[in-house]
């Protein structure tokens, strides 16, 4: 199974726990509190800030009924990634429409850099098992976090805008090289913090959690 492979698959579990985060575990009031903490950012209006609420309510609804549909017998990945890609197309016209152009450039770039920050802290973490055997210092386990959450949304992102998609073979080498370029940056930004003898180290390591 290739890495887009892997992704593909690992998608309705990233929109399930997204799901989950604004469909269960936060109440009315909290989604409230988000609603004026992004209104605030962005500087937008009391009505925004009602409407941009109002959108929030709306999306998590739509996910949390996609997901119900999810538990029966006649559960459908597909139909579910498919379903979940129109209700954020349609929450992001939405959301710009009430909030113009610019200020959703904004919103959107302030999404991208939580959910980065998300996954660099779940990656640090998991840095923790590897620091002993890689004579890592802290900073370089965070430096290697921030490299390894953006190359980990990168291919979230190339994944979840190709899923359900019939490619082409041209599209297929197109994204095959789209890959290629993430691995090469993300090998890259590990090279630029690593010494050579952690760098063998961590090699070693990388290859041993293949064979597990």
């Amino acid at each position: 199974m290739n890495k887009f492979t892997q992704y593909i698959h690992v998608l309705p579990v990233f929109v399930f726990i997204l799901a989950v985060v604004v469909s269960h575990n936060v109440t009315a009031a909290e989604e409230d509190d988000i609603a004026v903490i992004i209104a605030q950012e962005l500087e937008l209006d009391q009505g925004q800030t009602e409407q941009l609420s109002a959108a929030m309510d709306k999306f998590g609804a739509q996910l949390e009924a996609l997901m119900a549909e999810q538990e029966g017998e006649d559960a459908d990945p597909e139909k579910m990634i498919n379903g979940i890609k129109q209700a954020q197309d349609e929450h992001n016209k939405e959301v710009e429409k009430i909030m113009g152009k610019d200020k959703f450039k904004q919103y959107e770039a302030m999404k991208e850099k939580a959910i980065k920050g998300i996954f660099a802290d779940l990656i640090e973490i998991q840095l923790m098992d590897v620091q002993p055997k890689t004579s890592l210092s802290n900073e370089q386990v965070t430096k290697l976090a921030g490299v390894l959450g953006d190359s980990k949304y990168r291919l979230i992102q190339v994944a979840w805008e190709n899923a359900g998609k019939s490619l082409r073979p041209r599209q297929k080498i197109q994204l095959a090289n789209q890959l290629k370029g993430i691995q090469r940056d993300t090998r890259a930004g590990v090279e630029g913090i690593l010494t050579p003898e952690q760098l063998a180290a961590w090699d070693k390591h990388m290859e041993e959690q293949k064979k597990k």
